[in-house]
């Protein structure tokens, strides 16, 4: 039986944070930055407005559909196609969880550009010791955040890095702070020495670095050297743990989409409308076997409404649209 939803999605493959569900407060697209690295493609509402982009009953509604068989979640984590705190009634849904499901923890992804407003910290006060935030710090200067980020033009990064560290000392959630690593732009010595100054003074529970594993928006950036890695961790390491994103981390759970080959192949393209896949990111979140999965990609591909690129982590599977 399918278990897709409008907002919700999952339970999903991370690399960070185990089998997460995904809740989509934004329609596709819509951010306050255009990173170079996304791999959900480029920003077409590059917006600092505020507002219910989506229906907050309706994904309330349908995040109580998909808890109340009690799946096995590392995570709920506000992500999807685009910046979840531009929704101006994200708190509702943190409220909604807390009430109804206290026993799941929340992982809020986002850029970090708008965690100096009022309004947000106030949506957020409720995230607990158990919840995460993980902020986006990818430039150590302003030319670093032009080239990578790709803001909006009331952003800068000074402000967001202010906002980051004034947010880490009024919330309670466990900040982890992830840092994109760009070779040829933010990896120089220099940058990675003031990496570790505006890290010190933000004071997160800990750095991820996060290095390329999927296509991103331009094809002239590339995967750092492991030499590049070793001296971001020894940089770094004075002033924050450090943690590396990598592969993704494949367990057993009871929670896993399933349905006729039809309903498969739907979920498979829904899937890939938000980021390209692998084989092995369909059978963490698709009960379904080797034989019969490759019959349906297969399908999809000669119905022309998937195609392949082999990358770093392996052969990923996407829209032809892309």
């Amino acid at each position: 039986m399918s278990n897709h939803k409008k907002y919700i999605f999952g339970p999903v493959p991370s690399r960070r944070l185990g089998s997460s569900l995904g809740v989509d407060l934004v329609p596709f697209k819509t951010c306050s930055i255009d990173c170079i690295y996304c791999e959900a493609k480029s920003t077409n509402n590059l917006t600092v407005s505020r507002t219910e982009y989506v229906p907050i009953d309706e994904v309330i509604s349908q995040l109580d559909e998909a808890l109340k068989y009690s799946p096995e979640l590392d995570f709920i984590t506000f992500s999807g196609a685009g910046e979840p705190t531009l929704n101006s009634r994200i708190g509702d849904v943190v409220k909604f969880v807390i009430d109804n499901y206290p026993q799941y923890k929340m992982c809020l992804l986002t850029n970090g550009t708008l965690l100096g407003l009022e309004d947000v910290v106030e949506n957020l006060s409720l995230l607990r010791e158990c919840d995460v935030v993980i902020p986006s710090l990818d430039a150590s200067n302003e030319k670093e955040f032009q080239k990578i980020n790709r803001p909006h033009s009331d952003l800068t990064l000074k402000q967001l890095v202010e906002d980051i560290k004034d947010f880490r000392i009024v919330s309670k959630a466990q900040m982890w702070l992830e840092l994109f690593i760009v070779p040829s732009v933010n990896d120089s010595n220099q940058s990675q020495e003031k990496f570790a100054q505006i890290i010190a003074e933000i004071k997160p529970h800990k750095v991820q670095l996060n290095n390329l594993d999927r296509p991103g928006c331009v094809d002239w950036i590339r995967p750092a050297s492991e030499e590049t890695i070793k001296s971001f961790i020894n940089v770094i390491e004075k002033v924050a743990p450090v943690e590396i994103i990598g592969k993704f981390s494949y367990r057993s759970k009871k929670l896993k989409f399933s349905g006729s080959d039809s309903e498969i192949a739907n979920e498979i393209l829904t899937m890939t409308s938000r980021r390209p896949y692998t084989v092995a990111d369909f059978r963490f979140a698709i009960d379904v076997t080797d034989v019969k999965l490759d019959e349906i990609l297969c399908g999809l591909i000669k119905g022309k409404k998937l195609t392949t690129r082999t990358y770093n982590r392996g052969v990923f599977y996407l829209p032809v649209d892309e």
